[in-house]
């Protein structure tokens, strides 16, 4: 499991780290050392490429969590995140959320009938397209996402080139990383103390309650 993330500017990879860290501080999360950090990246970039792939460790046991962070991480940068699901070598789930965090679309790829039954809904033309690499068309997006190879991972390595990734990034996953000019392992994150507090405190006041620990009892 992992994301692209859309980098339509092409920062080289120094200038996408600091906005990345710089982006994560914003929202609240502070560098760690420790190892039971909340969060821990590798990030894989490619030579030209508008999209940069970002997994962790964590993401091989939560598929939850890897979708709630493409949510996250596509808000917080403002930019377009795809998350990426390998089922069993045989289908695929390539998830697009936009600028705001939310799902825009889904591209299923692959034996989908036999994880998703007969009503597999077709990708929208109208948010993938535009995606799409100046030499390549609608048609052969199309393709592609209809090809039933033995293994998806073919296709969506065809797939790649056609929306401008990497062929090789669009597979990478945490067990494949090896640090190298290409790979970058950030430091852990963890959510600031401070801003727990404040979400828990929040969520008391919206719920009629003044302080946490001192709500009263139903009926009193």
């Amino acid at each position: 499991t992992s994301m692209q993330i859309y980098n339509p500017n092409q920062l080289d990879r120094d200038h996408f780290i600091n906005f990345f860290s710089d982006e994560m501080k914003k929202s609240g999360y502070v560098l760690s050392n420790s190892d039971e950090s909340e969060l821990s990246y590798i990030l894989r970039f490619a030579d030209s490429c508008k999209w940069v792939t970002i997994t962790s460790e964590a993401y091989e046991h939560e598929n939850q969590l890897s979708k709630r962070d493409a949510s996250r991480i596509a808000k917080m940068l403002k930019t377009i995140c795809i998350h990426n699901t390998v089922i069993d070598s045989d289908c695929a789930v390539m998830d697009l959320y936009d600028e705001s965090g939310k799902k825009k679309d889904s591209l299923i790829m692959g034996s989908a009938d036999d994880y998703f039954g007969d009503d597999i809904p077709q990708p929208s033309e109208k948010i993938w397209k535009t995606l799409l690499s100046s030499n390549s068309t609608w048609e052969q997006f199309s393709k592609i996402c209809n090809e039933n190879n033995v293994f998806v991972e073919d296709s969506l390595s065809k797939l790649a080139g056609i929306i401008g990734m990497d062929s090789g990034n669009i597979l990478f996953s945490a067990e494949d990383a090896q640090e190298d000019e290409q790979t970058v392992f950030l430091y852990p994150w963890y959510l600031s103390s401070i801003l727990i507090l404040t979400t828990a405190l929040c969520t008391f006041l919206q719920s009629g309650c003044a302080m946490p620990g001192r709500c009263s009892s139903p009926g009193k």
